[in-house]
C-alpha cells in the first residue's frame, strides 16, 4: 500500500513512536487536533477545546443530517465520530496509517455512531471513489502533510457533488519560509521535516485560497481563526516546557516530537496562524 511521493514511513515516526502515541491517547484523548477556545473561557480545558473545534467544522459543512462526508485524513476516527454522532453526518474516513485505521474501527465500535462512520485505507492524493460521490469534506489538520497539496485538492473536487463543501482546518505559515529571517525559518523547517509536513512547505495563508481556486472551488471564507487557537497552544506550551527540557537532555528527543512541536514552535508562533478555509464546488 504505497503510492508516489507518499512518505508512508516518515508518517509512521511521527505517529507510531511510543511517545506520539501516549501524547494522543492521554492527553489528545485520541485526537490528532488543537483545540477552539472563545474569549473569556478557561485555556486550560483542552479537551473541551478540541471539542468546540470539531462544532466548528460541523457548523462550517453546514449539511443536513444523513449528507455523506470524506474526512481525508481521518487517524484514529474522533473527529468523523463526532461529525457521526453530533450532527448526524455519514462520514468516510481514510487514512494511510494501518494502525491509525484499526484504532479508529475499535473506538468506532464503542462510539454508538450506528455504522455512520466508515473507516479505510487511502491516500487521499489518489481516492478510491467515484466522481460525485460526496456531499462534503474535510481535512482536519491533515493537509499539512500532503505531499502535493494542488493534486489533494483536485481529487477533493472530483469526489464532491456540484455544490458539495470543503472545510480545511489547521496551521499554516503567514508567508512564504523563504521570506522569513534564517533563525525562524530554520527552526520551522526542522520541524517540518522531522514531521513529514510537506504540504505545509508548499502552501501559506496567502496561497492556499488561490489553489483552492486553482482547484476549481469557489473559495466561500478564509478565516484566520489564530486568537481561538492560540489558548491551547499557550496552555499545552505551559504543561510541558520544563517536560520537553528533562527528555531533551537525557532522553531521546527524537521519540517526543509531539513535545518538541509544543515547545519549539512556540518561539516562532508570530510565523504561525491557524485558518479555517471554507469552499464549495460550483454547481454550473
Amino acid at each position: 500500500m504505497s503510492a508516489e511521493g507518499l512518505d508512508l514511513g516518515g508518517l509512521r515516526r511521527v505517529y507510531g513512536r511510543a511517545g506520539s502515541r501516549w501524547f494522543y491517547t492521554r492527553v489528545a484523548r485520541n485526537a490528532r487536533h488543537w483545540g477552539w477556545t472563545e474569549p473569556g473561557q478557561s485555556k486550560w480545558r483542552l479537551w473541551r477545546a478540541q471539542r468546540q473545534l470539531q462544532d466548528v467544522l460541523g457548523r462550517k459543512l453546514a449539511l443536513p443530517a444523513g449528507a455523506r462526508v470524506l474526512d481525508a485524513g481521518c487517524g484514529t476516527g474522533s473527529v468523523a465520530q463526532a461529525m457521526a454522532t453530533r450532527f448526524g453526518l455519514t462520514v468516510t474516513g481514510v487514512d494511510v496509517l494501518d494502525f491509525h485505521l484499526a484504532e479508529a474501527r475499535r473506538l468506532g465500535a464503542r462510539a454508538g455512531s450506528d455504522g455512520r462512520a466508515t473507516f479505510h485505507w487511502g491516500d487521499y492524493h489518489r481516492l478510491p471513489f467515484g466522481d460525485g460521490e460526496f456531499d462534503g469534506a474535510y481535512s482536519m489538520e491533515t493537509l499539512v502533510h500532503s505531499y502535493d497539496p494542488a493534486r489533494a485538492l483536485a481529487e477533493f473536487h472530483r469526489v464532491l457533488r456540484p455544490g458539495g463543501r470543503l472545510v480545511l482546518l489547521g496551521p499554516i505559515s503567514v508567508g512564504p519560509l523563504d521570506e522569513l529571517a534564517p533563525r525562524p525559518r530554520a527552526l520551522i523547517e526542522s520541524f517540518l521535516e522531522a514531521m513529514t509536513m510537506t504540504g505545509a512547505r508548499i502552501y501559506h495563508a496567502g496561497n492556499l485560497s488561490r489553489l483552492l481556486g486553482e482547484a476549481g472551488f469557489e473559495v466561500e471564507e478564509a478565516l484566520d481563526a489564530t486568537p481561538y487557537y492560540t489558548p491551547t497552544f499557550e496552555a499545552v506550551h505551559a504543561y510541558f516546557r520544563l517536560p520537553w527540557e528533562v527528555v531533551r537532555r537525557i532522553g531521546d528527543p527524537a521519540k517526543w516530537i509531539n513535545l518538541r512541536s509544543t515547545v519549539e514552535m512556540y518561539e516562532v508562533r508570530e510565523h504561525v496562524a491557524w485558518y479555517v478555509h471554507t469552499a464549495v464546488k460550483p454547481t454550473r
